[in-house]
């Protein structure tokens, strides 16, 4: 379906009327008082029906897509971070990180302050973490100076898989590794091993090196990606049954993924755009209510500045827009629940 079919929610498109004319009335006569014709209800959110929603930013696509391309393909969900676009806002970075959001990071915390950008992606079936990241250091130099603050590096350096390097951190039994000189990624979790969290990391780094499939390897999932907004967070999804805004319905039949973007707006607002894909447009097209359900119950609670979403063939774009301050609740919204 090449025209986009929009959806408002709480509101339809009313008939256009004028309203009633005073008409002067002889003096000598009593008239009834004249009765006014009540405007029409205005449509919400009628600038999104037909707004035009650019792309991704090509370079942070490229960035983001990379950080990705280091989830394994068996897991359901990333939670990717513009770190440095957070540290560069102090007063947004206090409202928005990863320790409000919830997110258990592989990295120590002394490691994560040097990081650029970084994902948290779990396999919901197992419950496993890994952590990829770019910096703007050569990660090794990352780890000789984390080192001099206290890290400690285990064994007697760095061992080889396929031409990465890999280290063992005595934190937690972190392993960590390098996909290139300033792209990494890292396992750990009190509930595996030291051996459980290296295989978790050689599995990311085939994913990277092409040996095996990655999370970008879901089907539709790279177009949903391009298509939109970049921010300083995403969320890339590629099992809907999971999405907490849909809790109270039984899932999203014929969902094939969802990606949400993040980013701020003049006036301490910021802007959530997702894009769910589906197998049809009729498969879209039941999403797309359940959305419109699901959204309306939301949007008193969470206290919504603007709301719309519309069809896009077999896609769903919604745009969500809050206060900064009700970040972290909107973008749970947007998060698996386990």
């Amino acid at each position: 379906m090449a025209t986009v079919l929009a959806v408002f929610i709480f509101a339809a498109c009313s008939t256009e009327t004028t309203p009633a004319t005073d008409v002067p009335q002889p003096t000598a006569e009593p008239t009834a008082p004249p009765t006014s014709t009540p405007a029409p209800t205005p449509v919400p959110y009628e600038d999104f029906a037909g707004a035009e929603i650019p792309p991704a930013d090509p370079e942070q696509l490229a960035q983001l897509t990379k950080v990705l391309s280091l989830v394994p393909e068996g897991f359901g969900s990333a939670v990717y971070l513009d770190t440095e676009f957070l540290r560069s806002n102090e007063s947004l970075g206090a409202i928005i990180n990863r320790d409000v959001l919830g997110l258990d990071v592989a990295l120590p915390s002394i490691a994560t302050g040097l990081v650029s950008r970084l994902a948290v992606a779990a396999d919901l079936q197992t419950r496993s973490v890994v952590t990829p990241f770019q910096s703007d250091f050569a990660i090794a130099d990352m780890l000789r100076l984390a080192g001099g603050f206290g890290l400690q590096l285990g064994g007697d350096g760095p061992t080889n898989y396929q031409g990465h390097d890999v280290w063992e951190i005595n934190v937690l039994g972190t392993v960590l590794a390098t996909a290139d000189a300033t792209t990494g990624i890292a396992a750990a979790d009190q509930s595996i091993t030291p051996a459980e969290a290296t295989a978790l990391v050689e599995a990311s780094l085939d994913g990277f090196d092409g040996r095996s499939g990655s999370i970008l390897d879901a089907p539709g999932l790279s177009a949903l990606l391009a298509a939109v907004p970049s921010g300083f967070a995403a969320e890339v999804l590629t099992q809907c049954e999971t999405l907490p805004l849909f809790h109270d319905t039984q899932g999203l039949p014929g969902c094939t993924g969802v990606v949400v973007s993040a980013d701020i707006l003049p006036g301490d607002l910021v802007v959530f755009h997702a894009l769910i894909g589906f197998t049809g447009q009729d498969a879209a097209l039941a999403g797309m209510q359940q959305a419109a359900e699901s959204l309306g119950n939301e949007r008193e609670s969470q206290g919504f500045e603007d709301l719309g979403l519309r069809q896009e063939g077999g896609n769903v774009r919604v745009r969500v827009i809050v206060d900064v301050s009700k970040f972290a609740e909107a973008f749970r919204l947007f998060t698996p629940e386990n």
